[in-house]
């Protein structure tokens, strides 16, 4: 993933670990969830570098992943998460914390 052209963000973090959290891991997973979410491949890995997450993909990521919220996606508020979907986004990942902006991770919500 080439991510010279933005910086990263929290929302950046949040994208790549709900990617993740899916199963799209390995080789070829960015191409396959962007594929699943009816997105370029370009875009997704923008989002994943850094770039502003538009509405209408958050839009196209609430309604593929009912478990996942507006909240969550652009301010990392776990209060509306379901719990399957709390879980599966607070196991760890390769490094990659994505927690929300406050000081609780999804780990110690639940």
């Amino acid at each position: 993933m080439d991510c010279k052209n933005f910086p990263g963000s929290d929302v950046s973090k949040r994208a790549r670990r709900l990617r993740e959290a899916m199963g799209f891991t390995g080789r070829g997973a960015q191409q396959a969830f962007a594929n699943f979410l009816g997105v370029d491949r370009g875009r997704w890995n923008n989002v994943e570098c850094g770039a502003p997450l538009s509405k209408e993909m958050a839009l196209r990521i609430v309604r593929k992943f009912p478990g996942v919220t507006l909240d969550w996606l652009f301010l990392g508020r776990t209060e509306g998460l379901t719990a399957e979907m709390a879980r599966a986004l607070s196991e760890p990942s390769k490094g990659n914390d994505a927690g929300g902006d406050s000081q609780s991770s999804l780990a110690s919500y639940w």
